[in-house]
């Protein structure tokens, strides 16, 4: 009979906690929720509608699904994080006040609240005119969230989840504590634990929070500033405990108004806004293990806004990107001379939101910045209502050619800073460091996404969005060309098809191939004379103004969308092309109308749209 060595079993433990873990991990950052629609008597719009509602983003698609949620009755409004399950179903959501879970109901109903801080949701409590001697009523008067962004965020370990957040008092616009609240999860059940446990206490705290994954692949490294110092400050994050670990000395001037850590954890950026007309950029080498910042970098920039700018990383971790209001600047972290590298790659083009009900605009600066799991940077603008969002769509590339696009989306919700501040859940351990104790290992996950060329539909981009340390690639288009071991390529088909297009990759720990099948043209017709198959999403209907049609699953050689009235005349036609597809009905009388996605004389795909 053959026993087991202790080391064996130590290893079955191990590569058990390390699929129980990292697996988890793997969708946990896949929905983003924005919205922000306040009781506003100003506002007309507002007054027959009972719900909120949220824009939702689910990066379970591809593209993404962009969604309104009626059933959201959270306002997130700057603070905003959300955790999905390993199959990124959302598992909780806050906005720094209060904590929802599945089926959209409380899990804490109340947190981060003070007595000394009677306009913790200031906006709703005048609204309301309460007169107790607690302002906030749940639910008669739901908080809109913490104000600005990175004000909270949820870090899971194990079973264990922590809610971290700033306090805001709105009116004194004063900060003084960062805080936690604990939660488990129990078969698949989230469950609240203790509430608003104390992490420091500082009045020059500023409300700004990141974290990422500690080089043992387990736990986290929090980091947050004092402007009163002038320290960065890196707290360590266990299963038993938040601890402060390090802090390093800087001279920000000011408050930091937005942090960045690389999608590989080995950089952190600040942006220090000193006046409404200039900025100070820091960028800093991470240490993983220690928690150690080295700062390796900073530059003043001009033409930055105390609620705009924005820094975020590129998927690769190799470009910085900086948004001032009216620029996005790229910088090259491989350049020997990274300020000298920096290159202007987007000018605000003067869009401005017109809100339904007052005759306000709101500009849609470039501003907060938030990379997302399909490998794009998402823009937001600062300023407290609006419904524009862009994208940069290849952030890995030098200078023009990552493609900004502004106001690429127009949500039906309204919001208001609601960046979502969710860390790099996709991150494994340091393999081989120091701090490599658990002994857990990287096995990369592949996954790609894919857009046709804008001239050649048949010409089609390979985006690289693998995981957990891939080192290389091998594709397989399934049309019978060679393979080839390029990490982001473009390849060219002969002819109208679906297509099975695999991605392996691999590291010294194990390999991984992530298919999918890819339909280019009008190849596969079905009976009816329509094509099949298609993916298309519309968004959001019933529809005030601009409808966002979502085509995915298909490249269209020749597409058109058609609107038809009730009558069969057609009022509308515009190119269609593969992911999102903005059709203005703003012009158009309200009522029933009927959609078409053509491929040049076959019908895709047919819906009702109604007009209100």
């Amino acid at each position: 009979m053959k026993t087991c060595s202790l080391m064996t079993i130590v290893s079955i433990i191990s590569l058990f906690f390390y699929y129980s873990t990292l697996t988890f991990a793997q969708h946990e950052g896949n929905v983003w929720m924005l919205g922000y629609e306040p009781f506003d008597i100003a506002l007309p719009e507002r007054a027959a509608d009972t719900t909120r509602g949220s824009t939702d983003f689910n990066f379970n698609f591809d593209p993404v699904r962009i969604y309104r949620d009626s059933t959201r009755k959270l306002d997130m409004a700057g603070g905003n994080a959300t955790l999905c399950d390993k199959e990124g179903h959302v598992i909780a959501y806050s906005n720094g006040q209060v904590i929802y879970g599945p089926g959209d109901e409380p899990i804490v109903d109340t947190i981060n609240y003070d007595y000394g801080l009677a306009d913790w949701y200031c906006r709703d409590w005048e609204y309301n005119n309460a007169q107790s001697d607690l302002p906030f009523a749940f639910p008669h008067a739901i908080p809109t969230g913490l104000l600005l962004f990175q004000r909270t965020l949820f870090l899971p370990i194990e079973n264990k989840i922590y809610c971290i957040y700033t306090t805001l008092n709105y009116c004194t616009s004063k900060l003084y504590r960062i805080a936690f609240t604990i939660l488990n999860i129990n078969n698949g059940n989230v469950n609240f634990v203790k509430k608003d446990q104390l992490i420091k206490t500082d009045t020059s705290i500023f409300g700004s929070i990141v974290a990422v994954k500690h080089g043992n692949g387990r736990d986290w490294w929090l980091l947050n500033s004092s402007s009163q110092n002038s320290k960065l400050i890196v707290y360590g994050v266990t299963v038993d405990s938040i601890y402060k670990q390090t802090s390093i000395s800087v001279d920000f001037e000011n408050v930091v108004t937005s942090f960045a850590i690389s999608n590989n954890g080995n950089y952190v950026a600040a942006n220090v806004s000193i006046t409404l007309s200039l900025n100070h950029l820091f960028l800093f080498k991470f240490d993983r293990c220690s928690g150690e910042l080295t700062q390796i970098f900073d530059q003043r920039m001009g033409k930055m806004s105390q609620l705009g700018d924005g820094v975020e990383f590129s998927y690769d971790s190799k470009k910085l990107y900086v948004a001032d209001v009216d620029n996005i600047w790229q910088y090259d972290l491989t350049s020997a001379n990274i300020g000298a590298s920096i290159k202007n790659v987007a000018k605000f083009d003067g869009t401005f939101y017109h809100s339904p009900g007052n005759d306000i605009e709101y500009s849609s600066y470039l501003s907060y910045l938030k990379l997302a799991p399909d490998g794009r940077i998402y823009t937001f603008p600062p300023t407290a209502v609006n419904r524009y969002i862009g994208q940069i769509d290849f952030p890995d590339e030098k200078g023009m050619a990552c493609t900004v696009r502004q106001h690429a989306i127009y949500t039906s919700t309204r919001f208001t800073r609601t960046t979502p501040n969710i860390p790099n859940y996709r991150l494994g351990p340091l393999d081989g460091s120091s701090c490599d104790t658990l002994g857990l290992d990287n096995h990369p996950i592949a996954k790609y996404r894919y857009e046709p060329d804008s001239i050649d539909y048949k010409r089609i981009r390979f985006t690289d969005l693998s995981y957990f340390r891939p080192e290389t690639w091998s594709w397989d288009f399934g049309d019978g060309s060679p393979k080839i071991s390029q990490r982001s390529p473009y390849h060219s088909y002969g002819q109208n098809g679906t297509y099975k297009v695999c991605l392996t990759v691999s590291n010294e720990n194990s390999t991984n191939t992530f298919c999918q099948d890819i339909t280019i043209g009008p190849s596969a017709v079905d009976d009816d004379g329509s094509v099949h198959p298609a993916d298309v999403t519309l968004f959001p209907n019933p529809v005030q103004d601009i409808l966002l049609v979502t085509i995915g699953e298909y490249i269209p050689e020749r597409g058109y969308i058609e609107l038809y009235n009730i009558s069969g005349q057609q009022v509308h036609q515009q190119r269609a092309y593969y992911g999102h597809n903005n059709v203005d009905m703003s012009g158009l009388a309200a009522g029933t109308y009927v959609l078409r996605f053509m491929d040049g004389s076959k019908m895709v795909k047919e819906e009702k749209v109604v007009k209100i």
